[in-house]
């Protein structure tokens, strides 16, 4: 009987640790399970087997890299198959391009309209055919293949109308495509180390450089002197506000909070002082708009901005100022 009770007693165990095994091997159970299972392990040859087995992880692995094969396979043909696709893509907007030089030739048009459909054409294919052959940074390829294509047709059209255009056309248009798409391209731009992470500020300096550039190029081109001098006032204000909620936003070592409430003061006092500031440079007049607010007057215009600039300020200056405080007490909270 006391032999029978041992040997109940051991399959007893033997099940239990049959159901710990797998947590025991993932070192998931707790401490007293893992004891129990490691001293019966040592008694019980069954057990171990089992074990042995769970370790035993062969065709797990080979069943990894016969689905990492699979899948490497498929993405080589899907490679393969796109490219094939530009490529006939490519052959075809050969077609109407080789159409036109022949007839351009053979009527003795010269070659503005050929050359033009050309830039047409590769403006196309910058959009369709690079993403298709291109394996890797597929967005940037095709932003810059459009974009210098987009130029070329600009190149081409203008001389056909006798030129002196381009750059006046080319340089809007590159400060314009800029504002959405240099970003995409420069995060898709791998940078020396010591730019790596100074992309945004890249990405400003650069849209902010081709904004005074237009301005330039735009008035320099009509002969508008007194244009250009607004037109780079304006834009000095406009950008230094701009310029400032960039560098507290992306720079100032503080909590997101101080943050909001800085970039929000900034914005205030721009919105409330900018046409002061303009007035001063351009109208050497010193005024101060809030100075005239009276609540009780809505009807005149110069009152209406007085007291919409003076709201601004107060309410924008409790929201801002309830924002650098609770800042500052969750930063000491913090600490």
């Amino acid at each position: 009987m006391n032999r029978n009770n041992v040997n109940r007693n051991n399959m007893n165990q033997c099940d239990i640790v049959q159901d710990l095994l797998p947590l025991y091997y993932d070192d998931a159970c707790t401490p007293a399970s893992r004891d129990f299972v490691k001293q019966h392990l040592q008694t019980c040859e069954k057990c171990r087997k089992t074990y042995a087995g769970l370790k035993n992880t062969s065709i797990d692995d080979a069943i990894k890299n016969e689905s990492v094969g699979i899948l490497e396979r498929h993405a080589k043909k899907e490679r393969t198959l796109a490219y094939k696709a530009g490529v006939v893509i490519a052959l075809l907007l050969l077609v109407p391009i080789i159409i036109t030089f022949i007839v351009s030739m053979s009527s003795g048009g010269g070659l503005g309209v050929f050359a033009v459909l050309t830039a047409s054409m590769i403006l196309v294919a910058s959009l369709i055919v690079v993403p298709l052959m291109s394996n890797q940074k597929r967005l940037a390829k095709s932003i810059l293949a459009g974009v210098g294509s987009l130029l070329l047709i600009y190149f081409f059209v203008d001389r056909m109308n006798g030129g002196g255009e381009f750059i006046l056309w080319s340089i809007p248009t590159i400060f314009g495509l800029s504002i959405v798409c240099f970003p995409l391209v420069i995060r898709n731009i791998e940078l020396p180390p010591v730019l790596s992470d100074k992309k945004a500020l890249i990405t400003m300096t650069w849209n902010t450089l081709w904004l005074f550039l237009t301005i330039f190029e735009v008035c320099n081109h009509s002969g508008d002197v007194a244009g250009m001098q607004a037109g780079y006032t304006i834009s000095l204000i406009l950008m230094t506000g701009i310029w400032l909620i960039f560098l507290t936003a992306r720079y100032l070592p503080v909590n997101v909070w101080v943050k909001a409430g800085m970039i929000l003061m900034i914005s205030c006092i721009w919105t409330a002082f900018s046409q002061d500031v303009y007035v001063y440079f351009m109208e050497h007049k010193k005024q101060i708009t809030i100075l005239a607010a009276d609540f009780s007057n809505w009807s005149d215009a110069t009152c209406t901005n007085a007291n919409v600039y003076t709201l601004i300020l107060i309410l924008g200056g409790i929201i801002s100022v309830s924002l650098l405080a609770y800042g500052m007490i969750k930063k000491k909270h913090n600490h």
